[in-house]
């Protein structure tokens, strides 16, 4: 691949969006449930961003269409954003309410 400014830039949001994915893909696994991120979820860049996931940590390709279409397409941007902070707000909330969690959640206090 040539060196150009894309590389650096495209590089560093690769490893944002695999990480972002990484955090819904645990969101999932783990069972959270919230109502904003349920909805946020629904959109259809989910496959999008497991792309980006599979390029970080996976030794898989991130094509240049790709990562300039995250770039150029405003609603992708908005969306990740929307994301992070209503997943950002849900984990926080549900980490400030733990001790509630435990008592509805028993297989938290195993591990």
């Amino acid at each position: 691949m040539q060196q150009n400014t894309l590389l650096p830039a495209g590089n560093l949001m690769v490893v944002h969006l695999g990480l972002l994915y990484a955090v819904i893909e645990a969101w999932g696994k783990w069972h959270f449930t919230d109502a904003r991120v349920d909805e946020l979820l629904k959109a259809p860049f989910l496959e999008d961003l497991r792309g980006f996931r599979n390029a970080s940590f996976h030794v898989s390709v991130a094509t240049e269409a790709l990562v300039l279409r995250w770039g150029a397409e405003a609603d992708r941007i908005v969306w990740s954003q929307d994301v992070e902070r209503a997943l950002r707000a849900a984990i926080l909330d549900w980490d400030a309410n733990l001790a509630e969690r435990i008592v509805q959640y028993p297989r938290v206090k195993d591990r």
